[in-house]
């Protein structure tokens, strides 16, 4: 019986300290900031074909279930599109909105970020390149406001996890793109017969 005792009273203790973690750790003034560098040995036109493209994005955002592309505001404007990415973090679905707010070809894409769920997290989204003798330095930025209590309370937990998973993301576009041709062959011709 005291063994029971003991044992009900160290789970409650363990159940005290993670809530007063959680709780501090939800107040911590970077709460919802995720930022993310990586070099990628390619132009930045490649680097931002590969961030544009539904097709590449599947390639390289592991756990990926659905990446769809749409257009919320005129036919062939850049601000405006949108797209829904639904994948898994942390062996958990995580469904997505984006919608673009401003474009700099080959340099910047910047999004307004939206969870599908009416009480889950919104924000914004910067990835900007920045080209150097071949080399492009990928930095991504990003802020999140977690609006239900669970959610705030959970934050800490849930930014640990997408940093992780954007880092290997990121890790995995470096690979991806490196591991293929610096330059594309011309599909369009070819080599004449002698």
């Amino acid at each position: 019986m005291r063994f029971l005792a003991r044992l009900l009273k160290l789970i409650v203790g363990l159940l005290m300290l993670a809530a007063v973690f959680f709780s501090f750790a939800a107040y911590r003034g970077d709460r919802g900031d995720i930022e993310e560098e990586i070099s990628i040995d390619r132009p930045a036109p490649a680097v931002f074909r590969w961030l544009t493209s539904e097709e590449l994005l599947r390639r390289w955002i592991m756990a990926a279930v659905k990446v769809e592309t749409g257009n919320s505001a005129a036919a062939g404007a850049t601000s405006g599109r949108t797209m829904r990415i639904e994948e898994m973090v942390a062996n958990q679905p995580v469904v997505l909105d984006l919608q673009i707010i401003q474009v700099v070809p080959n340099q910047m894409i910047e999004w307004h970020v939206r969870s599908a769920s009416v009480d889950g997290c919104q924000g914004k989204a910067i990835v900007k390149l920045m080209a150097e003798d071949g080399y492009t330095q990928v930095s991504f930025s990003s802020h999140m406001e977690f609006i239900s209590l669970t959610d705030q309370f959970f934050e800490p937990a849930f930014t640990y996890a997408t940093r992780r998973k954007l880092h290997e993301d990121l890790l995995r576009l470096k690979l991806m793109m490196e591991a293929e041709p610096a330059v594309q062959p011309d599909v369009r011709s070819r080599p004449t017969k002698p």
